[in-house]
Order: C-alpha cells, then structure tokens, then sequence
C-alpha cells in the first residue's frame, strides 16, 4: 500500500491523480442522472466542431463524446503513470534531479500511451457506428430532432437528432417567423435549406404525431 500511494501522488502521477478523480465524480454524476455524456461536445452554428472537441477531432478521437476520449486518455495515463513510476523505484538511486529526469520520461511515455491506446478504442469502436452521412441531409426533413446549446431562432440553433443507424448527430438548424424554441425541446423538421445549409424546424406538437395515434 506505502508503493501505491507514494506512487500516486508522486511525481509524474500526481498530475493524473486529481483528474482521475473528477472523472470518476463526473461519472456518478451521470449514472444517477445529474450531468449529460456531452456536456463538453461544443459545436459552432455551421454544426463544425470547436474548442476541446475540435482539438480532439484532429487528433483522431472525435468520433465519440469529448467526455468518454477524456476519461480514456486520464485513466490510461494515470495507469500507465503508475505502473513507470512503480518500476522506477526499482532504480537504487537518491539523485532527485535522475528521479525527476525518470519521472520525465514516464510521463511522456504515460502520454504517448493514453493517446495510441484511447485512439484504438476510438477507432475499433467506429467499426460498429454507421457513417455520418447514412442519413441524406433531405432524408432527415420530417423527423424530429432536439434543440441544444441555448435556443433556437432565425439566426442560430442547433440540434441533435438520431440517424436511422443509431448514431447521434448534431445539425445545425433554423426557424421562421420570429419563432424561437428552447433548449431540450423538440422539434420537427420540416425544411432543409440547400443555400444556407442549415434545417428548418418548427415546435414539435406529439398529438399530430402519426405513430402516437
């Protein structure tokens, strides 16, 4: 126990420990309900990915919630950190500048490691998601979606909608007159414009709903 803990929060572990431990908060947050598995998936109003989801993206692990990559890099690393530093102890030295060089090198392997094995995860996964564009853009028109990030109006809104394989995606979308639809709500679309590339989408009424009658 003495090993594991003195490994822990020992340099280089110590900096994946506090986040292994809001990790793990999060996600009892989201078993009991509290928090959403995207809650840090942001998009701008063209449906592109911005910011962490972004960086992400480009580093190959956007095919899943920024939340769920996250938790993969943080828990690999932090194991990956324990395990180098563990084995560092095995070198009969005092030096603290060589513990540190060592506790370096860990860390970069630590790194290296959390990416190669969350981008295989990532990547072996996509093999049982349908391709994005399994939905043709005018194939989406009639279905209902959810609005997301803020409210939806004339000039701004984007929602999530589930493609026929299963797979959430986020479209960006529209409404007229004056309309304006707030976050959670449904929404049904029923236009796509070709010239804006956006969706058009009205409140969503369940008692016109075919399926429900």
């Amino acid at each position: 126990m003495g090993v594991f803990l003195s490994a822990a929060f020992g340099f280089p572990t110590v900096l994946f420990t506090p986040m292994l431990i809001v990790v793990l908060g999060y996600w009892i947050f989201v078993i009991v309900g509290a928090a959403d598995t995207e809650l840090l998936d942001s998009v701008d109003s063209n449906g592109d990915a911005v910011g962490l989801s972004a960086f992400l993206s480009r580093a190959g692990l956007g095919r899943v919630p920024v939340t769920v990559a996250l938790t993969l890099l943080i828990c690999v690393a932090w194991f990956a950190s324990m395990m180098g530093s563990i084995l560092t102890t095995l070198v009969d030295t005092t030096s603290t500048p060589l513990l540190y060089a060592l506790g370096a090198v860990v860390l970069v392997i630590a790194l290296v490691v959390a990416w190669a094995v969350t981008s295989g995860v990532v990547m072996g996964f996509q093999r049982f998601l349908p391709a994005r564009g399994g939905d043709s853009k005018h194939e989406l028109v009639g279905r209902t979606c959810v609005i997301r990030i803020g409210e939806a109006r004339e000039d701004f809104g984007q929602a999530e909608i589930t493609t026929a394989g299963g797979a959430s995606i986020s479209i960006p979308v529209r409404t007229i007159s004056g309309e304006v639809l707030s976050s959670g709500s449904t929404a049904l679309i029923f236009d796509h414009s070709s010239d804006d590339d956006v969706f058009l989408v009205t409140a969503f009424d369940a008692a016109l709903d075919p399926g429900q009658n």
